[in-house]
């Protein structure tokens, strides 16, 4: 991997870069859609549970979109919009930066930093993933609190699973991390764009944002990807600390996927390096995966949450 990033540059960008949502908009929407069949087909009553419950969201107005009689193509509408409204809410009082990831470090072993960072986790994704799973699932707690914890319950399964909020990579010449893919630059043979790791991994399955595309989108994955390609989901259990084996196996994507040896950067946007087909492959079939087991896993949590 090329190693021409400079300490003044990493922490020159370091002040500028954002935290990046997890997926795209448009990859939340279709995780919903995987979710969104799955429930309608199996348990629909947990659908109508949420219905209610998101009549009384605090941010009704911007669900708006998905106004209109009770049928079945508005609470789809509407069931999108909530896996992506974390991500629309940015800047807002509602927002939660730190929510969206929880990076452990990767070491370029070719070229390590000094001194190695320890193993602990950045970001706050595996809390807020229990704090919203407990509060959506509280009968105590009013409408309003349930349908916002919902909404980050359901961003939350989504972001997990993007291997670059689950690790950073850590070099010699970012001795402080590269905030999951955002200090490194790169050129997507796919449309040409210089973007940064992170934003490329984030919009690796795209679509127009609107819901017929999506949920076509969504078909075609898992007519592709059933549920019977994921042996992890044997393991049924939704709760807290099934975040945590959730970010583990994400983790190990990065480590595989995101950052293999053969990777080269750049160290600003104009000088991104343009991505091998090889990697290019590689990162469709991981993100694919891991967008339909989060869809799967999406409609698993909701149906423990509200049946």
């Amino acid at each position: 991997m090329s190693r021409s990033l400079t300490l003044l540059v990493a922490t020159a960008l370091a002040l500028q870069a954002q935290t990046a949502g997890a997926w795209s908009r448009q990859g939340h929407m279709l995780t919903a859609a995987i979710a969104y069949e799955e429930l309608a087909a199996h348990d629909p009553q947990v659908l109508v549970k949420i219905d209610e419950l998101m009549a009384k969201h605090p941010d009704r107005a911007v669900f708006e979109v998905a106004g209109g009689p009770k049928n079945d193509a508005r609470v789809r509408r509407l069931f999108l919009e909530m896996a992506r409204w974390p991500d629309d809410i940015r800047t807002t009082p509602f927002d939660h930066p730190t929510w969206h990831y929880a990076g452990r470090p990767v070491i370029d072993k070719a070229h390590p930093p000094a001194p190695l960072p320890p193993d602990v986790t950045s970001g706050a994704a595996a809390e807020a993933y229990a704090l919203n799973l407990r509060t959506a699932g509280d009968i105590g707690a009013s409408a309003a609190e349930r349908a916002v914890s919902l909404c980050w319950v359901m961003h939350l399964v989504g972001d997990i699973h993007q291997p670059l909020h689950s690790a950073d990579e850590y070099t010699t010449s970012l001795p402080g991390g590269d905030r999951g893919g955002n200090l490194q630059f790169i050129r997507d043979p796919r449309s040409g764009e210089f973007m940064n790791l992170h934003a490329y991994w984030d919009g690796i399955v795209r679509n127009n944002g609107e819901v017929p595309e999506v949920t076509e989108q969504a078909h075609s994955l898992t007519a592709r990807l059933p549920r019977s390609q994921f042996p992890q989901l044997k393991n049924t259990a939704t709760g807290a600390a099934a975040s945590a084996v959730w970010a583990s196996e994400a983790y190990q994507i990065a480590q595989k996927v995101a950052y293999p040896n053969t990777l080269e950067t750049g160290a600003k946007l104009e000088e991104g390096k343009t991505l091998s087909d090889a990697y290019v492959t590689d990162s469709t079939a991981a993100g694919e995966r891991q967008i339909v087991l989060s869809g799967y896993r999406m409609a698993d949590v909701l149906r423990s949450l509200l049946q």
